[in-house]
């Protein structure tokens, strides 16, 4: 088990995240996953303890692991660096691995869990801006950021009875960023790795009927240290946001479940990625399907529609930090073979395209400087993971 953790952590740290709302994953692990992230009424395993604590009181022991293949396609063709399309399309894997045990009193239940949560970034050959003294493109700056954020959540829940649940807990978060951007003295970033550490908290209201569950899970913002190699690109830390989920759940028959989810992100409150970057709150809208169809095989599906926290407001100064994909669609199954649950999930994240209207760069006394540029993005995801059961 310290191996299995410590490998987590390891592969956490170097994991580059590109997620899809906002910077956030639509989902922790292949459960989560295979119904678009809907269900926070629904508690199915461990990995709830970072969607809703308070659900994870009515999961037994176990331990899930899960690795995501992810795979965004990003691309920029920019109206000043003469540089044509350019594209990205690396692939990254995204690991977690929770728990719940029972916590020694009467109705209680401790979850644990480490995540790949966040993160955001693209590499290019050419710079968004170029060389502005021979007009050319170029390639020793503006041309790369990389964010990555782990969270780790220990949470406790108990059980009131009834089918009423509440939990909390800590969230701890470690990210990394580097990047050459422009800085706010015209010069390019260093492009090297630093660190930041942070924390918040996460609440959980549950309440189950016979067939119907109702679910909701607030996350404070969470408070991060300094970027100190980059005090002059940003202007202040890079806080997480504040968001609050709520959905419900109907049984349709005992073997058929349909959720529907709504959450809501914070980003507009932000300091940095509100303030200084322009980010937009984010609505989204979840609903997902789980289906029992043997005593051993579930089958699920889910959709995601929201709206992008960058629009052609903030495209240009973004352009570098494209978070803007809006829906998501998946699949996914789990299959029971003695103490151990299989799941594989797939999520594809539809194209969105947005252009540059050049008003960040007038607000900063530049004119229209930037305005035309297009960046795009769409992403496929593969998840797979593993449930031990006690």
């Amino acid at each position: 088990m310290k191996k299995v953790l410590l490998a987590a952590v390891l592969l956490s740290f170097s994991a580059q995240v590109f997620a899809t709302e906002g910077i956030n994953l639509v989902g922790i692990g292949p459960v989560q996953q295979g119904t678009a992230g809907a269900g926070v009424a629904a508690e199915k395993n461990s990995t709830w303890t970072i969607l809703n604590p308070a659900g994870i009181s009515k999961i037994k022991p176990e331990i899930d692991v899960s690795l995501q293949l992810f795979a965004p396609v990003r691309t920029i063709t920019s109206s000043v660096s003469g540089a044509g399309e350019q594209e990205d399309d690396s692939i990254f894997y995204i690991p977690a691995l929770s728990a719940v045990m029972d916590s020694g009193i009467e109705g209680g239940t401790i979850g644990f869990g480490i995540y790949g949560t966040s993160g955001m970034g693209v590499d290019y050959d050419l710079g968004r801006i170029g060389d502005m003294t021979s007009g050319m493109p170029q390639s020793y700056g503006d041309t790369m950021t990389e964010l990555s954020v782990m969270k780790i959540v220990a949470a406790y829940s108990h059980d009131l009875g009834d089918g009423l649940s509440i939990g909390a807990g800590p969230v701890l978060v470690y990210s990394r960023l580097k990047t050459d951007m422009l800085d706010g003295m015209y010069q390019f970033s260093s492009g090297d790795w630093d660190d930041a550490y942070g924390i918040g908290f996460i609440f959980g209201i549950d309440k189950n009927w016979e067939k119907f569950s109702v679910g909701l899970s607030y996350i404070t913002e969470q408070y991060m240290t300094d970027f100190d190699e980059y005090d002059s690109l940003l202007s202040g830390s890079i806080n997480l946001p504040h968001q609050i989920t709520i959905g419900t759940s109907y049984a349709v028959i005992p073997s058929v479940e349909l959720y529907l989810d709504y959450r809501w992100i914070g980003w507009a409150h932000l300091d940095t990625l509100g303030e200084q970057f322009g980010w937009d709150d984010q609505n989204i809208f979840k609903i997902g399907a789980s289906w029992d169809a043997t005593e051993k095989l579930t089958l699920r599906t889910g959709f995601s529609i929201g709206n992008s926290p960058i629009d052609g407001d903030t495209a240009f100064g973004n352009s570098l930090f494209p978070a803007i994909i809006e829906k998501h669609l998946s699949f996914g199954f789990s299959y029971l073979i003695g103490k151990f649950n299989l799941h594989a999930a797939y999520t594809h994240a539809f194209e969105n395209s947005i252009t540059a209207n050049g008003n960040d760069s007038a607000a900063m006394g530049m004119g229209n400087f930037g305005s035309g540029t297009e960046i795009t993005m769409y992403q496929n995801s593969f998840t797979v993971g593993l449930t031990y059961l006690f």
